[in-house]
């Protein structure tokens, strides 16, 4: 199921911006580092049973880079958001359905999330650590309905 085809995006604010830099180094080249999405929904409160629902979602980004055998730099940062996404058609979906299909809101949520993770990363003079600009997803396939995603870093 792809929740997108039932829900908007109703609100989004900036929760959370962290970032690091362990070790500065100016060196050109591929860099290999560690990117995490996550994805927290909880159901907000209604007032009657006749509204359809809405859902908190707690996204994060994350990225870390480096070791401390690696020539290049070491860094960490991460972005949050919380957004609220309403049901605007079909049946109310309950919270262990929109749990169960929420990495279909990934496609929606990733760019907001990597555009304000690569401001940050520019604050912090990584100009040269580029993301991936969006996500291979593949939503309701025939043995479950899972999303893959996969993306490089540069």
């Amino acid at each position: 199921m792809n929740l997108l085809d039932q829900f908007v995006l109703k609100h989004v604010q900036v929760s959370l911006l962290k970032a690091r830099l362990i070790h500065v180094s100016k060196e050109a080249g591929a860099q290999k580092a560690k990117v995490e999405l996550n994805l927290t929904p909880r159901m907000l409160e209604t007032d009657s049973g006749d509204k359809l629902p809405s859902y908190q979602v707690s996204a994060r980004l994350s990225c870390q880079g480096g070791a401390e055998h690696d020539a290049g730099p070491r860094f960490v940062a991460e972005v949050g958001f919380e957004v609220i996404y309403e049901q605007v058609e079909g049946d109310p979906v309950d919270i262990t359905v929109f749990t169960a299909n929420h990495a279909s809101l990934t496609r929606q949520l990733y760019p907001m999330l990597q555009q304000e993770l690569r401001m940050l990363l520019v604050r912090l003079g990584l100009e040269q650590i580029h993301l991936p600009y969006d996500l291979a997803t593949t939503v309701n396939l025939p043995d479950g309905e899972t999303v893959q995603i996969s993306g490089s870093l540069h």
